[in-house]
């Protein structure tokens, strides 16, 4: 029995390791990468009380790393809490050094008031830069750990901090480690979303804590009392599945009820008597304080309504003691914390405790602690928390408000619509018109919050009844801003149907209030998605009441943008000259007026206006110089955009190689908006599938057209499921390409577009005739037709007569198709657009072979060859030898033997294929270089070169390509 008698005054014996040498392995094992400068974030998971804090703490205790803690608390703490308590922690300590220095100190400042005066302001990105700096000063001085637990009660501002670190701690000498309960973890929690973003980025590390076995639960049993029989250990793992602090509190309770005898193996339960806590291990708590003092006992009370971490004087005062009753400590039912503090040795010790204070006495501790924590000016949220428990809804809106502009202060965003949240769940279902006009306000509030943390659906309901509020008011201009911001919240969500009609009563609104530049701006943004949309009737109606509202304002900025917006309309309606005319208006108003940000809007727009008038030099030329532009005045996501829409000009031009450049160039910024990357992936994917590079051009196609739908920008859809059919024809997917090309049509229906459409519909007609679709070809002739009519240009003119070719080949009248394709061609002479003009030539050569014209027929073919090897079309190539093939001509005669070999190798020059034939014989890039007499430098351009034309990712990839096309024929 002297180990029952031991175990009654030790509580704190550290027991908890037993089973757990897997997991401190790896948790040691990634600490041991920190010495090596590879720091990360680990997740520890697992149920309450399964044990993660003493694994944590041993595992990190034999590291050699210096070790900071912070905690998550639960009800609540100030944004960062954890984090901050880990800085304060550095500060405190000895030879603790000074965190961040220069402008960034300002910004830590805002969370740490004790470094000095706070930045005026400061932004999201900037804050946690000068956290992760902070940090990584702390590791600086040495390798370090960082342990946060109980994370599932952290703030969001916390946890979503933690994934921006994840990014940055593998080159730091740093671990984090994270804690936190798995069990009854809500499907939204903050801590799901982190883990879902690591798994993503393939930086989930996460160690979970399991249940121990019924062998370690016997063996952590027996160090805690000794010996122990058979039956006790049945009995004590059956009751307590294995949770390493429900074992250590049910053989306490065991030992401290006297319900234990020696055995024959062992201790035993007495006889006749059954294992105390049926459910929990709450009896096992409460068991083991039986013996307390009152004054203790009204301490520890009072305590578990403080919190979990707690100020004894704070408590002792509440409780109305004279002296803090040290016995707590004595028994191991609290410990010390940082100075001034103590803390429940386990927030299952203190849940228990809180469970045994009536509710009419909780109440009035609630309160009393409120009372005193915000006379010291404590954290407002867990201020509230206390309020709120304290049946005092009115101080705990008052101090939840508080709370709420302390978190968007420093960005936190979440938090603060949480507590915002709880704030409105407490007002009362009786109010007065004073308190209906607060409580829109704070749902205003509400929603402002929802949208900066990203909650969109519950702004978007929020913002819905906040206009339905201001409407019963009968105030024009708030109901208009409601409608202003639930529109740009849909937006968001691409409910573009519903954002459209949200604007427009936004604009009647402040059309009511006498407020025409805020109606112009409602009409304007909608006409501006309609442009995009390929709805032009529709946003010139817009745009001309817009005019006319923006006149009455006196607004030359909105004035001019509604100038442009509706010369860039006209000209996609194929307007012409004057369309054009029209947008240099406005550009010249903008200058005039020194209005650098929507100059560079409308630059753009003259460069895409006369792009729709087929004057692709012109819009080059003006594309290049909106670019400059922008760059002179650091208008750099405009400037993106300029180089986006560029690529689109340079591929229908032939430029391939730089629209490749550019799109890349696109696509690495991070000033680049999502409509500058749609295009640039889509232009890109364009490309790469006319050269037959398919497995890199479909990704890039399906995230095109992914963000053109979800921004509704009608031509880029047309042009990125064109790609996809180019890549199906491509790999044979004959069935499907057809399916692309059927949608491209109904996309085209729903929209006014003229230009855009020209090339698929171009293509489509020639790719269904091809497969003897009659309907397919003759829908896409007519669509054509209806471009044509509409536009009147040359190369909408050259799209008709090559679509009246192809139905004149379906129908047998061969004379007639090269009639038409001859047509085409002369419409197409004064314009730079090679890869149609090798279609149409393809095509005509098919045609004019017919009736019997070959000569004519191999002349086209040729020249067709030639502009598509300048391309790089590879697909395009090999059709059109297959076509001189099949005339009987010898190609290498026609076209020259390098460029029939180069075609017949996919592309590859005489030296790419000697160096992939050594590829794969599995040589190495400097056994290469010996073997050709070239520079490794070059050899890795070569294979570089190789993976880019055989569409591979890889060396064993290339070699498998290359066996396919039979490059490796004859190799031993």
């Amino acid at each position: 029995m002297a180990a029952i008698l031991r175990w009654a005054t030790e509580w704190g014996v550290d027991d908890q390791l037993i089973g757990r040498e897997r997991e401190q392995a790896q948790l040691q094992a990634w600490a041991a990468e920190v010495f090596a400068g590879r720091g990360s974030l680990v997740l520890l998971a697992g149920e309450a009380g399964v044990g993660k804090t003493s694994l944590a703490r041993r595992a990190l205790a034999g590291s050699g790393l210096q070790v900071l803690e912070g905690v998550g608390t639960q009800g609540g703490t100030s944004a960062f809490g954890p984090v901050v308590e880990v800085l304060r922690a550095h500060l405190r300590s000895e030879g603790g050094g000074p965190l961040v220095e220069g402008p960034l100190a300002g910004h830590l400042a805002l969370l740490l008031p004790e470094l000095g005066p706070p930045a005026a302001e400061t932004d999201r990105a900037t804050l946690f830069e000068a956290i992760r700096l902070a940090l990584a000063a702390i590791a600086a001085r040495g390798p370090a750990a960082v342990f946060l637990d109980d994370l599932q009660w952290a703030d969001d501002a916390t946890l979503e901090l933690l994934g921006a670190l994840a990014r940055s701690l593998d080159t730091q000498p740093l671990l984090v480690l994270g804690a936190y309960r798995s069990d009854e973890l809500p499907r939204d929690h903050a801590i799901r979303r982190l883990r879902s973003e690591l798994r993503r980025a393939g930086r989930l590390r996460q160690v979970t804590v399991e249940s121990l076995g019924a062998e370690a639960t016997a063996t952590l049993l027996e160090r805690t009392l000794g010996a122990a029989g058979p039956t006790l250990r049945r009995a004590v793992f059956d009751r307590t599945d294995g949770v390493p602090f429900f074992v250590n509190e049910l053989g306490s309770a065991l030992a401290a009820g006297g319900r234990l005898q020696a055995g024959l193996s062992g201790l035993e339960l007495l006889e006749g008597e059954d294992v105390p806590l049926p459910d929990s291990v709450r009896d096992a708590v409460l068991l083991r304080a039986a013996g307390l003092s009152d004054d203790a006992r009204a301490a520890v009370l009072t305590a578990a309504v403080a919190g979990q971490t707690f100020d004894p004087e704070l408590v002792t005062a509440v409780a109305g003691l004279a002296e803090w009753p040290d016995e707590l400590l004595r028994h191991g039912i609290v410990v010390e914390g940082a100075p001034g503090c103590m803390a429940f040795r386990h927030a299952l010790v203190r849940e228990a405790f809180y469970r045994e204070v009536p509710w009419t006495r909780r109440v009035a501790l609630h309160r009393a602690v409120a009372q005193r924590l915000e006379a010291e000016q404590a954290a407002p949220v867990v201020v509230a928390e206390h309020w709120a428990l304290g049946r005092r809804p009115e101080q705990a809106r008052a101090s939840l408000l508080v709370a709420a502009e302390a978190f968007c202060a420093v960005h936190a965003y979440r938090d603060a619509e949480r507590t915002t949240r709880r704030a409105l769940e407490l007002w009362s279902e009786e109010r007065n018109e004073g308190e209906d006009r607060a409580r829109l306000d704070m749902l205003e509030r509400l929603a402002g919050c929802a949208e900066l943390a990203g909650d969109l659906a519950e702004a978007s309901t929020v913002w819905r009844e906040v206009a339905d509020g201001r409407r019963q008011e009968g105030d024009p201009f708030p109901l208009g801003t409601a409608h202003s911001r639930l529109a740009a919240v849909l937006e968001l969500q691409s409910r573009w149907q519903e954002a459209l009609a949200s604007r427009e009563q936004a604009a009647g609104a402040f059309t009511d209030a006498g407020r025409p530049a805020e109606a112009a701006a409602e009409r304007l943004a909608s006409a501006t998605h309609l442009r995009s949309a390929g709805s032009f009737r529709a946003a010139l109606s817009l745009l001309e009441t817009a005019g006319r509202q923006a006149r009455a304002a006196g607004r030359v900025d909105l004035q001019a943008r509604v100038l442009g917006y509706q010369g860039n309309a006209r000209a996609r309606m194929g307007q012409g000259h004057d369309a054009v005319e029209q947008v240099r208006a406005a550009l010249a108003m903008a200058l005039e007026h020194g209005l650098a940000g929507l100059a560079a809007e409308i630059y753009q727009r003259l460069a895409d206006a006369l792009e729709h008038t087929g004057d692709y030099a012109a819009a080059k030329e003006t594309y290049d110089q909106a670019f400059s532009f922008c760059t002179a005045n650091a208008l750099e996501p405009t400037a993106q955009l300029c180089l986006a829409c560029l690529t689109a000009v340079l591929r229908q031009t032939g430029d391939w190689e730089r629209a490749v450049t550019l799109s890349r160039q696109v696509i690495a910024s991070s000033d680049a908006t999502l409509r500058a990357r749609a295009v640039a992936t889509g232009m890109l994917g364009s490309i790469l599938a006319h050269r037959g590079q398919t497995r890199r051009a479909r990704p890039l196609l399906l995230e095109s057209l992914t963000l053109a739908r979800q921004i509704e920008l009608a031509s880029l859809e047309l042009h990125a499921t064109w790609g996809l059919a180019i890549v199906d024809q491509t790999e044979d997917a004959t069935g499907s390409a057809a399916g692309h090309c059927w949608s491209m049509v109904e996309r085209w229906r729903q929209t006014e577009d003229r230009h855009y459409a020209i090339a698929p519909l171009r293509w489509a007609t020639t790719f269904f005739a091809e497969l003897g679709d009659g309907p397919g070809t003759r829908t896409c002739a007519a669509a054509l037709a209806q471009v044509a009519a509409g536009a009147g240009n040359d190369e909408a003119m050259s799209a008709l007569s090559h679509a009246l070719g192809e139905t004149a080949l379906l129908d047998g009248s061969a004379e007639q198709a090269a009639d038409q394709f001859a047509q085409a061609l002369v419409l197409l002479q004064g314009l730079d657009v090679p890869f149609d003009r090798c279609e149409t030539e393809r095509r005509a050569a098919a045609a004019l072979a017919m009736v019997g014209r070959r000569e004519e027929a191999v002349e086209h073919l040729v020249a067709a060859h030639r502009t598509a090897r300048r391309l790089g079309a590879r697909p395009l190539v090999e059709r059109l030898t297959a076509s001189l093939t099949a005339l009987g001509e010898r190609p290498d005669r026609r076209l020259g033997r390098q460029a029939v070999a180069q075609a017949a190798n996919s592309g590859l020059t005489r030296r790419e294929v000697e160096v992939v034939r050594l590829v794969a014989l599995g040589h190495t890039n400097r056994e290469i270089a010996r073997d050709l007499f070239l520079s490794p430098r070059t050899v890795e351009m070569h294979v570089g070169s190789i993976l880019l034309k055989l569409d591979c990712r890889s060396r064993a990839d290339a070699a498998r390509r290359a066996s396919e096309l039979g490059l490796l024929a004859g190799m031993a």
